[in-house]
C-alpha cells in the first residue's frame, strides 16, 4: 500500500527552478524555485515575464504505515468537519480508491475551502483510478479560493486523459491572477497530454482576450518546458491562429528551440506581416542554429513588402554569424530605407565587433531608431541595441523614457536592451522603484544582475515598505539574488518571516540563506520554522540555516534531520541535490547523513556524492 506523499512531506505550493539562459542570472534550483514563488520576473506586458508557481505533491514515500487505516471509519470522520475532517481527507489517500474516490469527491462539494483543497489533494493520488471526480474537480476551477482552484487543477492534471472536460477552463486558468494557479493549470495541460489540435484554439482565443500581465508569465512558462515544450512548439507554428505566440514562445526558448527552425522557416510565409516579423527575430534568438533558414531569411532582407520585417530580417542575419549575409547586408546598408540602412550597419557590425567605426555608427542608428513612432522599429531596434552592446554613454539618456513605452513588446526588448548594459545603469533603473508602471520592470532588472548590483540594496530596502505582497515577494528574491552584498537589509527582511503569507515568508529564508554568515542575527528567528507544519517552509529553512551558520553544532543538530528526509523527494529534480548541498555545508557535523547520502549518491544524485566526500574529509 502507498503512502501519501504530504504523510512524511505535506503537499506545499512551490515553484519550478527557472530555466538557466543567456538572459538570466545562474542561479542555484532552490533559489529559482523560491524566485517563481514569489511571482513574475518581468512584468512587461507581453513577453519578458518570468516568474509564476506551482502547487505539487511531494514524492511518494515507499514506507508503508504502521498499521492498514480504517476506510470506514476515516469516511465517517470526513463528515466531522474541522481539523478531523481534514485529517480524515489526508489519511483516505493511504486506502483503496473504491472506498475513498467516492467519500473524497463528495467532500469536494463541501463548503469549507481546506477540506475542498485537501480532498482535491488526496484525490490527486489516486491518478486515473479518480476519474469519477473529474466533474466536481472541475467545478472547483471556479472556487473564489485560488488554493482549491490550484489544488483542483493540480489533481485534474495527476488523473489525466480522464479529465479532458476540464480542458477549456484548465486553459482559461493559465492566466490566471494567482500565480499558483496558473502555473498548475499550465502543468495539468501538460500532464492530460491532450490533442494540440484541440488546445490551440483554446489558448490563443485565451490570449488574445488576457491582460498582457498574465500573458508574460504563461509564455515564459511555455518556454521554460524546454524539450518537453517542442513538439508543441512545431505543431502551433503550423497552426495559422496560433504561429504568433508561438513565434513569442520559439524567441523566449532562444536556442533551445532550434528543432523547431523548420517551422519557423515556413512561418516567413505567412501572410501576417507581424507573424513573420517575430518569426525572424525568433530564428535570431536561436542563433547559428538558425542558419538552415538562412536563404529565406536572406529572401526576407530583399524582397519583403513590410519594412519591419526587412528589419527583423537584418537582425536575424547578424546573430547566425554567417559570412554569407554580408553581401545582402552590405546592398541593404546602401539602399534609400534609412532604418534598413541601420539596421543592417547593425549586422555589419555585429559580423565585426572588432571595428569600433561600425560599432559606432550602428549605436548611434539604433538610439535614435527607439523613438520611432512605429512601435516594431523600436522594438527591433532595441533587441540590437541589447545584442550589440553599444557604448552606455549614447543610450543612458534614453533609459526612462524607453522603459515607459506603452507598447509591451517594447518594453520586453529595451528591459533585455538594459540588462546587458550592465549595472552602470543602476542609479537610473533604481527610480523606476517608485513608479507603479515601473517597479516591476526595475525590480526584475536588478535581480538579472544579481550581485553585480549591491548598491542598489538600499533602494530595494525601502521598496519592501510597499503594500504590494507580491511586489515585497519580488523585492526579497532580489535581495537574495544580490547574495551577502545585501547583509544591510537582514533588520529588514526578519519581520518577514512571521509574516502569516506563506509567500513572504520563504521568500524572505531565501534571502537570507543567501546572505549566508551576514544573516546570522535571524537564525533565532529561522529555527523555530524548522517544526513548521509546512514540510517546504521546514526544508526552505534548513536550508537557510545551512548557508547562515554551517558551523554552528546546535544548528546542525536540528537542520540535518530535516534535510535527510528531503534526499528522497524526487517530486522535483532539484530537491534532493539541493538537500545534499546544504548538508555539505554542515561538513562533519552533518556524518549522520550519510547513510542516506550514500544510499542517493547511489541513485545518482550526484550533489550526494560529493557531500560524501565533503563531509567524510
Amino acid at each position: 500500500m502507498r503512502t501519501a506523499s504530504w504523510k512524511l512531506f505535506p503537499t506545499t505550493c512551490v515553484s519550478l527552478p527557472a530555466k538557466s539562459s543567456k538572459k538570466r542570472t545562474p542561479l542555484t534550483p532552490l533559489t529559482c524555485n523560491a524566485i517563481l514563488f514569489s511571482m513574475n520576473k518581468k512584468l512587461e506586458t507581453a513577453m519578458s515575464a518570468r516568474y509564476l508557481f506551482v502547487c505539487v505533491a511531494l514524492l511518494l514515500c515507499g514506507t508503508l504505515s504502521a498499521a492498514e487505516p480504517d476506510a470506514g471509519k476515516l469516511i465517517a470522520d470526513l463528515k466531522a468537519g474541522g481539523d478531523t475532517a481534514y485529517q480524515a481527507a489526508d489519511d483516505l489517500a493511504d486506502t483503496p480508491a473504491d472506498k475513498a474516490v467516492p467519500a473524497l469527491t463528495e467532500a469536494l462539494g463541501s463548503d469549507d475551502s481546506e477540506l475542498q483543497g485537501r480532498a482535491a489533494r488526496a484525490l490527486a493520488q489516486f491518478g486515473k483510478d479518480a476519474h469519477t471526480a473529474s466533474p466536481a474537480l472541475a467545478k472547483l476551477l471556479d472556487s473564489p479560493n485560488p488554493k482549491v482552484r490550484a489544488y483542483a487543477a493540480y489533481a485534474l492534471g495527476k488523473i489525466g486523459n480522464g479529465s479532458n472536460k476540464a480542458l477549456p477552463k484548465l486553459i482559461e486558468l493559465i492566466t490566471d491572477e494567482d500565480p499558483t494557479v496558473r502555473r498548475e493549470a499550465l502543468e495539468a495541460m501538460f500532464e492530460m497530454d491532450a490533442d494540440p489540435d484541440v488546445t490551440l484554439s483554446i489558448m490563443v482565443n485565451v490570449l488574445e482576450k488576457a491582460d498582457p500581465a498574465m500573458v508574460l508569465p504563461v509564455l515564459s512558462e511555455l518556454a521554460e518546458k524546454g524539450e518537453k515544450a517542442i513538439p508543441r512548439l512545431r505543431k502551433a507554428l503550423q497552426n495559422e491562429k496560433a504561429a504568433y505566440w508561438a513565434c513569442l514562445v520559439a524567441a523566449e526558448m532562444g536556442p533551445d528551440a532550434a528543432p523547431a527552425v523548420p517551422e519557423l522557416a515556413a512561418v516567413l510565409d505567412s501572410n501576417d506581416a507581424e507573424v513573420r516579423m517575430h518569426a525572424l527575430i525568433a530564428l535570431g534568438e536561436i542563433g547559428p542554429a538558425a542558419k538552415p533558414a538562412i536563404s529565406k531569411v536572406i529572401k526576407a532582407l530583399q524582397s519583403d513588402d513590410v519594412p519591419a520585417v526587412k528589419y527583423s530580417a537584418a537582425f536575424a542575419l547578424a546573430a547566425m554569424e554567417d559570412s554569407q549575409a554580408t553581401e545582402a547586408l552590405q546592398k541593404a546598408a546602401e539602399g534609400n530605407d534609412a532604418f534598413l540602412s541601420l539596421m543592417s550597419y547593425y549586422a555589419v557590425a555585429k559580423l565585426n565587433p572588432d571595428d569600433k567605426q561600425k560599432m559606432t555608427t550602428a549605436a548611434t542608428f539604433l538610439v535614435e531608431a527607439m523613438k520611432n513612432e512605429n512601435p516594431n522599429v523600436r522594438a527591433a531596434a532595441a533587441r540590437c541595441l541589447a545584442n550589440l552592446q553599444a557604448p552606455p554613454e549614447i543610450v543612458q539618456p534614453i533609459i526612462a523614457d524607453a522603459l515607459q513605452d506603452a507598447d509591451p513588446r517594447v518594453v520586453v526588448n529595451i528591459t533585455d536592451a538594459v540588462v546587458k548594459m550592465g549595472p552602470h545603469v543602476l542609479p537610473k533603473v533604481v527610480k523606476g522603484l517608485k513608479d507603479d508602471k515601473l517597479k516591476w520592470v526595475s525590480v526584475g532588472i536588478i535581480r538579472q544582475w544579481g550581485e553585480a548590483a549591491p548598491d542598489a540594496v538600499a533602494p530595494l530596502v525601502e521598496a519592501l515598505a510597499s503594500e504590494d505582497e507580491l511586489f515585497q515577494a519580488e523585492v526579497l528574491m532580489t535581495l537574495g539574488a544580490i547574495g551577502e552584498k545585501s547583509a544591510g537589509a537582514v533588520e529588514q527582511i526578519r519581520p518577514f518571516l512571521k509574516s502569516d503569507s506563506r509567500t513572504l515568508q520563504i521568500d524572505a529564508l531565501y534571502a537570507l540563506g543567501r546572505i549566508g554568515a551576514g544573516a546570522i542575527s535571524a537564525k533565532s528567528d529561522i529555527e523555530p520554522l524548522l517544526a513548521s507544519d509546512d514540510p517546504f517552509t521546514q526544508f526552505a529553512s534548513a536550508w537557510s540555516l545551512a548557508h547562515i551558520a554551517p558551523e554552528d553544532a546546535d544548528v546542525a543538530a536540528k537542520a540535518v534531520p530535516v534535510l535527510v528526509t528531503h534526499l528522497s523527494d524526487t517530486s522535483q529534480a532539484y530537491i534532493p541535490g539541493e538537500a545534499a548541498q546544504a548538508l555539505a555545508k554542515f561538513g562533519d557535523k552533518a556524518k549522520s547523513a550519510l547513510p542516506e547520502l550514500k544510499k542517493a549518491a547511489q541513485a545518482g544524485n550526484e550533489a550526494a556524492a560529493e557531500a560524501v566526500k565533503a563531509i567524510s574529509m
